[in-house]
């Protein structure tokens, strides 16, 4: 997984491990099976150009920058290996994931997949050895850039279920579930949704996840649970299953 490619398939192989990680409590015998979807995802998602996990962070020289407008200048330059080097120097500090984020936040191209990848390295690194982790972020953010405005709107839950779980408007609910999960104010306001209160019973129905092949609909039906338990409206599953039952299968198309 953390062999990272900035692909269509690579990067939703990498967020539905996390949702079967954060899912694993309700799977029970099934652990397995999920962990295995999960592996044979994210190995055919592999590119050729891809690169092996580099675990340590590279060493730096006299005067490494570590401020956030170094890291925009990384990624208007579309500069990996100079955002790798402001990575190493800021992982470690208290605040590093603020500027993380905001930065993620710059630009919602792509479906706003930069934020959501940066919160799901984020989330990982709790699990894995942080630099290595942090780093899918980083490439996601040197991979491209734009000028896209947030999708969000304050009824993204509903626009999904209206569009019966297409993948543009299931991703907007995604990039606003990621924006919620940073905690932090500011990124909600550039996201542009207003925060949902908390459902303490959003975990209660939602069951387990089927084991499926991933690339169907690149993950989104298994996310679909983990947002939908954190979020506390199950019909984000149920409109996520009408698109993979219905819409063109995914597990063959090349994104690279």
């Amino acid at each position: 997984m953390l062999a990272y490619a900035p692909s269509q398939h690579a990067k939703h192989a990498m967020i539905a491990c996390l949702s079967a990680w954060e899912l694993r409590d309700d799977l029970a015998g099934e652990w397995d099976d999920l962990l295995t979807e999960c592996a044979v995802y994210a190995a055919t998602s592999r590119q050729p150009w891809s690169e092996p996990p580099i675990t340590d962070p590279p060493p730096l020289e006299r005067g490494q920058r570590g401020d956030i407008d170094e890291l925009r200048e990384c990624v208007a330059t579309l500069d990996r290996l100079r955002a790798e080097r402001w990575l190493a120097k800021r992982y470690r500090d208290e605040n590093f994931e603020r500027d993380y984020f905001t930065v993620a936040t710059d630009d919602f191209e792509d479906l706003g997949h930069k934020l959501i990848v940066a919160v799901t390295a984020w989330k990982l690194a709790k699990i894995f050895p942080p630099y290595p982790t942090l780093r899918t972020g980083i490439w996601e953010m040197t991979a491209y850039r734009g000028t896209a405005r947030s999708p969000v709107r304050s009824d993204v839950i509903e626009r999904m279920i209206a569009n019966r779980g297409d993948f543009e408007s299931a991703h907007a609910v995604f990039l606003y579930d990621a924006a919620l999960q940073t905690g932090d104010g500011e990124i909600m306001k550039r996201v542009g949704g207003a925060p949902r209160p908390s459902a303490a019973s959003a975990a209660e129905g939602v069951g387990a996840p089927p084991i499926y092949r991933l690339a169907r609909d690149c993950g989104a039906y298994l996310k679909s649970f983990a947002v939908a338990k954190r979020l506390g409206d199950n019909r984000i599953i149920e409109a996520a299953k009408y698109n993979l039952d219905h819409a063109p299968s995914f597990e063959d198309f090349s994104f690279a």
